[in-house]
């Protein structure tokens, strides 16, 4: 039987483009609002115009958009003028998405992503306004013995207050507070039209060390408390789970997301360090994986991102456990720092000569700018790494934040092999990975030794 998604999927609609339309209204109706200048009627009268255009095709989107399963098979039609049947079997659906957002809550509905294991705009469905028993229904269509699966599920990790303080601080989110504070400040005058009382406050406080110095600390406090929130309500009730074939991952606390992966589509696994989670011992695990992997924006494909280094290293094993990561790995010989360090940056170039062009007095950015380039290339060198076993390769590339890759050699799609003029001096090549992914993933380490490049080059070529 044919079913069309919730009606509230057209106040869905709506609310999306409120949201996309709020800046230009407050621009037009607020900034300008005694304005009688033709071209704010003219952008008033548009705005108006798209939020009916926007709303009749929002219904008509929604009276047009059915699906069904049939014959183990799902069935979507849509179109207004043009219709469309796309048929997706149940065999091929490999990920599923669970996504309730604070709306959704209110509405007690939920959205649901079916993805198969293959790339292009028609590789995924998605029902963004069902019912819970709605997606519980298909859930259960798509895994007939769901709940006996779910009995076998083996939690790995859930996330605890103190790890979301430390997670809070390492993802610097309290600094959010900056921009809000900037905003205000270049808004609050025209808005309430006070004439530059807001300038000459914050003239005053900056000028005064005792009303300076208290302010400070409320900000810092209120930064730091906005930081430990946002993380909160992000990254709450987070939960890395799996079973024989699937890895769930569960997180959010107003919006919630839900989401599976098939094992045997995880492409390669990548161990994410900035310069902060280096100091607090810290990293963040990413699947790559076949085909889509949810919404970007949610980062679905994402476990924690603040895991202590060596509990993310056995999560990694417990839920892939024919991935084994090394910590002994190769570096890079003495001949891969000089070449980095006598390759011409074209950056530092362009702004030297145009320091030199323009504004000679600031010669001194070209000498700082030289010596950063150089930092980032030691640190290049010193934090590059690479292993090869029987079936995995390892590749560590960064300066300031690192990651690590770890795939196996049947994931790997293509293996580039090249060398420059100067690389050729110094018996140096760069290799270039592909595994697949949406888009196709690429993984480039630079200076190797020829003979460990021929190595993985050789490994690779013998996989069959």
């Amino acid at each position: 039987m044919k079913k069309r998604l919730h009606p509230f999927r057209v106040v869905l609609s709506i609310v999306k483009i409120l949201k996309n339309l709020f800046f230009p209204a407050v621009f037009l109706f607020i900034f300008h609002s005694a304005s009688e200048a033709q071209w704010v009627m003219i952008g008033r009268i548009g705005l108006f115009l798209y939020i009916a255009v926007s709303l009749i095709v929002s219904i008509l989107t929604w009276w047009t958009y059915r699906y069904e399963f049939r014959e183990r098979t799902l069935h979507v039609y849509s179109g207004i003028l043009v219709k469309s049947e796309r048929n997706m079997p149940v065999e091929r659906i490999q990920n599923v998405q669970k996504h309730t957002s604070f709306l959704h809550k209110l509405l007690r509905m939920t959205s649901l992503t079916l993805e198969t294991g293959t790339g292009g705009d028609e590789a995924s469905v998605k029902l963004d306004m069902i019912t819970f028993s709605e997606a519980a229904r298909i859930e259960c269509l798509l895994n007939q013995d769901e709940e006996e699966k779910h009995d076998e599920r083996m939690v790995h990790f859930t996330v605890s207050r103190r790890e979301l303080i430390k997670a809070s601080f390492t993802s610097l989110s309290f600094f959010a507070i900056i921009p809000l504070l900037a905003s205000f400040y270049f808004t609050i005058d025209d808005f309430f039209k006070l004439n530059g009382v807001t300038k000459d406050v914050i003239d005053y406080v900056m000028g005064a060390l005792w009303v300076l110095a208290p302010i400070s600390v409320v900000l810092l406090i209120v930064g730091a408390a906005a930081g430990v929130i946002t993380t909160y309500l992000r990254y709450g009730n987070f939960e890395i789970a799996s079973d024989e074939e699937r890895i769930y991952l569960k997180k959010g606390v107003l919006n919630e997301s839900f989401f599976t992966i098939t094992k045997e589509k995880v492409q390669a696994v990548k161990l994410n360090q900035s310069l902060l989670k280096r100091w607090f011992g810290l990293v963040g695990v990413e699947l790559i994986s076949a085909g889509n992997v949810g919404e970007e924006e949610m980062e679905t494909n994402s476990l924690y991102p603040f895991l202590p280094v060596k509990q993310a290293y056995t999560i990694v094993e417990e839920l892939l456990p024919a991935y084994k990561i090394e910590t002994d790995m190769d570096q890079l010989p003495r001949a891969s720092l000089w070449m980095k360090l006598m390759r011409p940056s074209y950056v530092w170039l362009i702004t030297t000569v145009s320091l030199i062009w323009w504004k000679p007095q600031f010669w001194y950015v070209s000498l700082v700018l030289l010596v950063l380039i150089f930092l980032t290339r030691i640190l290049e060198f010193y934090n590059a790494r690479y292993k090869m076993s029987d079936t995995f390769l390892q590749l560590k590339t960064g300066a300031f934040t690192t990651v690590l890759l770890v795939t196996s050699r049947q994931k790997i799609q293509e293996i580039e092999v090249k060398h420059s003029l100067l690389q050729r001096k110094w018996q140096l090549v760069s290799i270039k990975i592909a595994n697949r992914g949406r888009p196709v993933h690429f993984s480039e380490m630079a200076d190797l030794p020829v003979e460990s490049a021929e190595n993985i080059y050789n490994w690779y070529a013998n996989r069959l």
